[in-house]
């Protein structure tokens, strides 16, 4: 059984066929489900604009100064 805060969410989106056929090697090639794929690279976009947020806010705060 899982905890409340282990479960996951399901999300369904569409892409071209080239993108998934693409998606799907990848993952191959790193041992990955495609799945699993698609979330570290979600995980990865949204590590990166939370960094690129508390830098505009940083710099934001800075100039108020």
């Amino acid at each position: 059984m899982y905890s409340e805060d282990m479960r996951t969410e399901k999300i369904n989106f569409t892409c071209e066929s080239e993108d998934k056929e693409y998606l799907r090697q990848w993952a191959i090639k790193e041992g990955r489900t495609l799945s699993n794929l698609v979330e570290r690279i979600v995980k990865e976009a949204i590590a990166r604009d939370k960094a690129n947020l508390e830098t505009d806010l940083h710099r934001e705060g800075k100039g108020a100064a």
